[in-house]
């Protein structure tokens, strides 16, 4: 088994502000902006241990990523240890910073085929995946679990200890359960008890909407760092909020938003062909557009973007309705 020495990129990771990974909305352009406002460290879109070991093209893909983006770690799903095994061997050598496990995604898909939040039923497999990846890199391994599969079937209290033991390095906790999806609070209770169980840093995550909520997760459970998914989306803003503790640094100016919008669709179509860059566009844009009089309107026009044109006719009314907004 390899021994890795942590790191201040690591640390980043396990004590900072983290962009958690987020299948088809967190790519390489949108961990850069929220980079730039204050996330420490980004995590790529999960990737098929499987895929990589078949030198599938779509899973290279998503390992792509800018200098900017690091400290970045590569989320690897599956159920097969020699798949994992195989992937840490190969990632290794693209200057990432860690490898994170997916034990913790509830979609039915994923589910279904032994990987994401089943592995919390299987935790042979699970710590036979952990060992396989910490025996193939020196890279800080990583697990992201939930609280358990139904409160029914909590994670046990060891498990923390068990995977620590394998050679994970920190634990990444949701703090809902499988059966949960994402609805219901977050049951910050629990993730504070894994929190006490764990020999490894502790990153919570779930529902930090905004400045308040993201604050009260960390104090409520005493983890090490913060995990932010769904509360960025249309809103990165929210990682500066949190660096200066200021909830107002999460609001921005309607101009901003636009120029961030703006920077995010030049990023993408650095790697996005332009045949498929507005497909992708449109779900970024949807994100933005959302929580003022008149977004439904606008959504409505924003699905069909097409162009560079139908795109500045849009950010042009945005900008105009949120200035509206912030003016009543």
């Amino acid at each position: 088994m390899f021994a890795f020495m942590e790191n201040n990129a690591f640390r980043e990771y396990t004590h900072g502000l983290v962009l958690a990974p987020m299948a088809g909305s967190t790519d390489s352009a949108f961990r850069r902006i929220c980079r730039r406002m204050g996330a420490t460290a980004v995590v790529t879109e999960m990737v098929a241990a499987a895929g990589l070991s078949r030198k599938s093209v779509k899973s290279h893909k998503l390992l792509r990523f800018h200098p900017e983006e690091k400290p970045i770690g590569v989320q690897l799903f599956g159920k097969r240890p020699g798949d994992f095994e195989r992937a840490a061997e190969l990632v290794s050598g693209m200057d990432f910073d860690f490898i994170d496990i997916n034990a913790g995604c509830p979609v039915k898909k994923v589910v279904n085929s032994g990987s994401g939040s089943a592995l919390l039923r299987n935790i042979p497999a699970l710590t036979a995946i952990v060992r396989a990846v910490s025996s193939q890199t020196s890279l800080p391994g990583t697990v992201k679990i939930r609280i358990g599969w139904s409160p029914a079937e909590p994670v046990l209290d060891s498990l923390p200890a068990i995977l620590a033991d394998e050679g994970a390095a920190a634990i990444a906790v949701h703090g809902r359960y499988r059966s949960d999806m994402f609805a219901g609070e977050v049951r910050k209770r629990e993730i504070e008890k894994i929190v006490r169980n764990s020999p490894v840093p502790v990153i919570a995550n779930g529902d930090s909407r905004s400045v308040s909520d993201a604050l009260d997760l960390i104090d409520s459970t005493g983890a090490a760092g913060l995990m932010i998914g769904r509360g960025s989306l249309g809103n990165p803003w929210i990682f500066r909020g949190l660096l200066s503790g200021k909830p107002e640094d999460a609001s921005p100016l309607p101009e901003e938003v636009v120029s961030v919008i703006w920077q995010q669709y030049k990023w993408m179509s650095e790697y996005i062909p332009e045949s498929h860059l507005y497909h992708v566009l449109r779900g970024q844009l949807l994100n933005y557009i959302r929580g003022f009089r008149g977004a439904a309107a606008l959504r409505g026009k924003a699905v069909g973007v097409d162009s560079r044109e139908d795109l500045s006719d849009i950010l042009s009314e945005l900008e105009e309705l949120l200035k509206t907004e912030r003016h009543t």
